[in-house]
């Protein structure tokens, strides 16, 4: 489960990163990301949920969420359900051709309906031609990716620090940021939660309310969950055993790492090995 800040790289060809993703409920992520290029997720098939800074939200099969720049987010299948995605990743390097301010702005769909259907249905006609996938394909992805940044920049820009202009989120996310790459990078051994609280400057009691409303799980629900992750990882790709792997990703014991993953996926670690490879 990491919370890090992703660099995406671009196909010199298309004024975007074009990606598919399948998530199931066996698959069920859990970890935080953001990064610089604002980035657009479009479900094509099944039911997904998001999170983003703080807020959770359903998205059904032909709509989608806009992620800005640096918004802390993730995209997973709702309880129960399969989702197959599509995720546009915006090019700022192309875009910098019509806006030159385009790091210093921000996309709000707010209020702009006729908008929000023109983009999902350029979204739609990516993932149809995405999927036939021939020696064109591409060209006309770029079509639709075009007409995208045009609705967008025409209708749905804001600057950040404009007046009158629509408020970024209140939450301060710089937190949240600091304490979860401290989390991924020392989620091996014991962090108390006085460690993580002084490493953000902030009261024990007060990190723990302020963690909770970001991420909506406890500090200590969040750090179990990123050892569970990265076990069960250790187990299907290195095929270590079930003590090795909860002794190598932070667990006191065989028996939290059981624990922990019968909470999440109602199975023992090894049956939820057995699960997944037999999928």
């Amino acid at each position: 489960m990491d919370f890090k800040y992703d660099v995406i790289n671009y196909e010199k060809t298309i004024p975007a990163k074009i990606t598919r993703r399948f998530f199931n409920s066996d698959t069920r992520k859990t970890e935080l990301q953001w990064h610089r290029e604002p980035e657009l997720v479009y479900v094509i098939e099944g039911d997904s949920e998001c999170l983003c800074n703080g807020e959770s939200q359903f998205i059904r099969q032909g709509d989608f969420v806009l992620f800005n720049s640096e918004d802390v987010h993730l995209v997973r299948a709702s309880e129960g359900n399969t989702c197959n995605l599509l995720c546009v990743n915006f090019s700022f390097e192309y875009i910098r051709q019509f806006c030159k301010s385009i790091e210093s702005v921000f996309f709000d769909l707010n209020g702009h309906e006729k908008v929000r259907d023109e983009v999902a249905l350029c979204l739609r006609k990516i993932a149809e031609t995405d999927a036939v996938n021939d020696d064109y394909s591409a060209l006309m992805q770029i079509v639709y990716i075009n007409r995208i940044y045009y609705l967008l920049l025409r209708h749905c820009l804001s600057f950040r620090r404009s007046p009158g202009t629509v408020a970024l989120p209140k939450k301060d996310f710089s937190y949240a940021k600091t304490a979860i790459a401290y989390i991924n990078e020392n989620y091996r051994r014991e962090i108390p939660l006085d460690e993580i609280s002084a490493v953000v400057n902030l009261s024990p009691s007060y990190f723990s309310k302020y963690f909770k409303s970001v991420t909506r799980v406890s500090f200590s629900e969040y750090l179990a969950n990123l050892r569970l992750e990265n076990a069960i990882r250790d187990m299907l790709a290195n095929n270590v055993t079930v003590s090795q792997a909860a002794m190598e990703n932070g667990f006191a014991n065989v028996k939290s790492f059981i624990t922990q993953c019968k909470k999440v996926h109602n199975c023992t670690p090894a049956q939820y090995k057995k699960r997944l490879l037999n999928r």
